[in-house]
């Protein structure tokens, strides 16, 4: 059975090692369904790959995949250590849901995070990695997105977006495409509308 491989020794910030706080754990995910007829219910095993020792069970998990393909390793927090992202659930669409556990440097052990699991086909900010985005579609043209980032320990909205088609009331023909950008910051809330032809 493949197996998910998650290397927590890279890419650490030099004012992280400075402070001490390297991530040498190495460690692998595997998959185990509670049932083989339902392979999409079960558990997380981390093991300790230098070890081959069994490190932390996560149970009460969802995996849509059902395999270790389900598995992913993302550092969403921008600590130095990948995080652990189950795929629990993908609509037809393409909206993906997914369960995420933030490992937890002092324990060593991944933590399931409720904040970070809400937010839809999450990823890393390719801009800032102390920021994820989140998108979602309600249709071919209906679609929007979100952005988050840590200030202080806490994951904080910082912007969301969404696009959606009007149409006039009467009859029904298009009217334009509904453009809405919204803004956190200081405590306010900042919302830009615009309605323009093209998508």
């Amino acid at each position: 059975m493949k197996q998910a491989i998650l290397l927590l020794a890279c890419l650490v910030p030099a004012v992280a090692l400075a402070a001490g706080r390297s991530c040498d754990a190495q460690v692998a995910f595997r998959w185990v369904p509670q049932d083989a007829n339902a392979p999409s219910a079960g558990s997380v095993r981390v093991v300790d790959v230098r070890s081959a020792r069994t490190v932390q069970v996560l149970d009460g998990v969802t995996n849509y995949r059902g395999d270790d393909g389900g598995l992913f390793a993302q550092d969403l927090n921008n600590d130095g250590c990948p995080d652990l992202v189950v795929t629990s659930d993908v609509a037809p669409i393409g909206n993906t849901s997914s369960m995420v556990y933030l490992y937890d440097r002092p324990s060593g052990r991944f933590v399931f995070n409720e904040a970070l699991s809400a937010i839809g086909n999450i990823n890393v900010d390719g801009r800032d990695p102390n920021c994820v985005t989140g998108d979602w579609k309600g249709g071919a043209e209906d679609v929007g997105g979100e952005r988050h980032c840590w200030r202080k320990g806490r994951l904080v909205k910082t912007n969301e977006y969404s696009v959606k088609p009007l149409y006039d009331r009467e009859t029904g023909e298009f009217s334009c495409y509904e453009h809405v950008d919204t803004t956190y910051a200081g405590g306010r809330k900042r919302v830009r509308r615009n309605c323009t032809k093209q998508f």
